[in-house]
C-alpha cells in the first residue's frame, strides 16, 4: 500500500476518530432511542400523533439521525485499521484470540445496552464480524501464498469463494452488519494496491444495508490522509471500550425518567 502524506494520520488516530464516530453512533442508538420512546416516539404512531410528537421533540429526532450519520464513519474505519493489523502483525493467532475474545465478552454488554436483556440470539455485537473477517483475509492470503502461478480467474473464483463462507458464517450468526460488513473487509484487502479505491470499493457493499451508509464515504479524507505509520499503541484501549462504553450506556439508557 501506498503511503499518500508522510505527516499525514497514525493509524492510533483513525482509530480514536473511529472510536468516537462509534461512541457517538452508539450512544444515539442507545440513550437518544430510549428518550424518543420514553416521549411516545414509536412507529406505530398514527399520522396525529406522528405530528403533535415531532412538534415538541422534533429536535430529539434530528439529534438521533445526526449521530447516526456520524457513526458511519466507524465501521469502515475499523475494517480498514483490521486489514493493517493483518498485513503487519507478527502475531496472528493472538490477533484472532483477541477478537475472538472480546467478542464473548462484548456480547451481555451488546445485548443489553440494544436490546435490554444481558443475553440473547437475534444479534451478535462488531466483534464477532470482525473476527469472521479477519478469518477471511487468512483464507484470501493462503490462497494467495500457495497458488501464485494460479490462472488469474481460477485465483479470483477461490477468493470469491473462501469470502461467500465468511459472509455466509456471518449473516448465520446474525452479527453486527453481518454479510456485508465481512464483504466490506475482503474488498479491502483485494483492492489494496491503492488504499483509497480500495476503502470506496469496500464501503459499496454497505449501501446495501441502508442508504445512511452513504456517510461513510466521508471517511475518504481520512484514509488518504493515513501515513501507514502505527502511532501510540491503543490495542487494549481499543478492546476494552468496546463493552465498557456499551455497559455505561446500557445503565444510562435504563435510568427512569431519562
Amino acid at each position: 500500500m501506498k503511503t499518500h502524506l508522510k505527516n499525514g494520520l497514525s493509524g492510533s488516530t483513525l482509530k480514536l476518530i473511529a472510536l468516537t464516530s462509534m461512541l457517538i453512533d452508539h450512544t444515539g442508538a442507545v440513550v437518544v432511542l430510549r428518550m424518543i420512546r420514553s416521549r411516545g416516539g414509536t412507529t406505530a404512531m398514527t399520522m396525529e400523533a406522528y405530528q403533535a410528537f415531532m412538534s415538541e421533540y422534533s429536535w430529539l429526532v434530528s439529534l438521533y439521525d445526526v449521530m447516526r450519520l456520524v457513526g458511519r464513519l466507524a465501521f469502515p474505519l475499523f475494517c480498514f485499521l483490521l486489514i493493517q493489523g493483518f498485513l503487519h502483525t507478527r502475531h496472528l493467532g493472538r490477533y484472532l484470540q483477541n477478537l475472538g475474545l472480546f467478542a464473548l465478552i462484548s456480547e451481555p454488554c451488546f445485548d443489553h445496552a440494544l436490546n435490554g436483556t444481558w443475553l440473547e440470539f437475534s444479534s451478535q455485537n462488531v466483534f464477532f464480524t470482525l473476527f469472521l473477517g479477519l478469518l477471511t483475509l487468512v483464507g484470501l492470503r493462503q490462497i494467495e501464498q500457495r497458488f501464485p502461478d494460479l490462472h488469474y480467474a481460477a485465483a479470483w473464483l477461490l477468493k470469491a469463494l473462501v469470502t461467500a463462507v465468511g459472509c455466509a458464517l456471518a449473516y448465520g450468526l446474525r452479527t453486527d452488519y453481518a454479510a456485508y460488513g465481512v464483504l466490506c473487509i475482503s474488498l479491502m484487502y483485494l483492492f489494496r494496491a491503492h488504499r483509497v479505491r480500495a476503502f470506496a470499493v469496500g464501503c459499496l457493499p454497505l449501501l446495501l444495508l441502508s442508504s445512511s451508509q452513504y456517510f461513510s464515504f466521508f471517511a475518504l479524507p481520512l484514509v488518504y490522509a493515513y501515513n501507514g505509520k502505527r502511532g501510540i499503541s491503543l490495542k487494549y484501549i481499543f478492546y476494552a471500550f468496546y463493552p465498557v462504553h456499551l455497559l455505561v450506556l446500557g445503565f444510562l439508557a435504563g435510568i427512569p425518567g431519562l
